[in-house]
């Protein structure tokens, strides 16, 4: 696991411990502690300005396939293949509660903006909602017999997307359980749902080798950028800047960073970025601080003399 300066772009340390490939990785809320799941079952605890393990999290009997901190940053939640979300104290390592109730792998675990409530999803075809504080079940979201592959909570809160191996994205009320919208159009499975800052736009990736700019309220399908190679995995707005920018991640290994622009009620999705093995294409648009490329990238960037509002805030890459 890298991670690398939100300032300059350089790498900062490379992180060694895990003994199998890393699944997931999460900055707590302040900054100040990394959280990474692997598919050696166990989850990771580092100090960000030390780059040392402070704890080893041991519980899960499978692959770690999420993990998430609340909003506090006071605890930790985890998803697994063996078919449990385990809730974590962050500052201890101390396992709290084990949510049981998937019947299959769990892929995606996310909190409540307010760290009230956690929802998982899982290739049991479900979304479940927890209690953060006790643990207890809530609401269980059912689609049409598909894999929920993501899921995320609306910033207000109300609001809850998920992605499927159907290629749709749901839209559900979290006080009902309620499906309130199907959004149509990927081909192939959505792997990342994601709001904007403001929620009122929502992004999804998919294996179809595309991503999608969705109205949250109407469900309409905005922008389609199909300039992908292959799979994209995960999608990420930064939220310093309000439905501004928003960073795709390929499997190709390439990362792009697009800019949302507004035109009267027309909507458009321009290129600003893309960086990959050994090459970089720069759209038309001025830049200049760029972060979480290679120091090559860097200098390339360097070169064009020009300047943008800081982009993206930080990249953690595994």
């Amino acid at each position: 696991m890298r991670v690398w300066d939100a300032q300059t772009g350089a790498l900062n340390s490379t992180l060694c411990g895990h003994t199998e490939g890393v699944n997931s990785v999460a900055f707590s809320p302040n900054g100040q502690q990394i959280a990474s799941g692997s598919k050696d079952t166990t989850i990771r605890l580092w100090d960000a300005q030390t780059d040392t393990i402070s704890h080893t999290l041991r519980g899960h009997t499978d692959y770690v396939a999420s993990v998430a901190y609340s909003p506090n940053g006071q605890q930790i939640a985890s998803a697994s293949d063996d078919k449990t979300v385990l809730l974590w104290d962050a500052l201890a390592g101390t396992l709290s509660h084990t949510l049981r109730g998937h019947t299959d792998y769990v892929m995606c675990v996310t909190y409540s903006p307010d760290g009230q409530q956690i929802a998982s999803s899982s290739v049991d075809r479900t979304v479940r909602l927890w209690d953060a504080r006790t643990g207890a079940p809530g609401c269980i979201l059912r689609g049409d017999g598909y894999w929920t592959t993501s899921v995320v909570f609306s910033p207000n809160g109300q609001q809850i997307a998920s992605g499927s191996s159907d290629g749709t994205v749901r839209l559900w009320d979290v006080k009902t359980g309620a499906c309130s919208s199907t959004l149509n159009g990927h081909s192939g499975t959505v792997n990342s749902v994601v709001y904007s800052p403001s929620g009122k736009l929502i992004t999804s990736s998919s294996s179809d080798k595309t991503a999608r700019l969705w109205d949250a309220d109407s469900g309409q399908c905005l922008f389609t950028l199909d300039g992908f190679q292959q799979t994209v995995h995960s999608i990420a707005w930064n939220a310093a800047v309000n439905d501004t920018y928003f960073v795709a991640a390929c499997e190709d290994n390439s990362i792009s960073a697009w800019k949302v622009e507004k035109d009267g009620t027309d909507i458009r999705v321009g290129l600003h970025w893309r960086s990959g093995p050994n090459k970089l294409v720069l759209s038309n648009a001025s830049i200049q601080r760029v972060q979480g490329l290679s120091e090559t990238d860097m200098r390339l960037f360097q070169q064009q003399k020009q300047a943008v509002d800081q982009l993206v805030t930080g990249v953690v890459c595994l």
